[in-house]
């Protein structure tokens, strides 16, 4: 896995600690969603939206949506091509 070593926080593992919801909330927002369009493509309310990023981010004690990007995009759950 190629890392770009940004991160601080948790190990890939601790991905275990997410549930299934959130870890595909983690995936939208990784791909640069806001709030509103994650909880429009995951049928769920932007509040319960808020919530979980906010769960995320105690879950993986990570300071803020960025820094959850990040190690979304170190831990794999991405899987992007490489411009040429």
């Amino acid at each position: 896995m190629f890392t770009w070593g940004l991160s601080a926080g948790p190990a890939v593992h601790d991905l275990d600690v997410l549930t299934d919801d959130q870890r595909a909330v983690l995936r939208c927002l990784a791909r640069g969603h806001a709030d509103h369009e994650i909880a429009r493509v995951l049928g769920f309310g932007q509040q319960r939206v808020a919530d979980e990023v906010a769960d995320i981010l105690r879950r993986l004690d990570l300071p803020d949506r960025v820094a959850a990007v990040v190690f979304a995009h170190e831990a794999g759950m991405l899987h992007l091509p490489f411009p040429r």
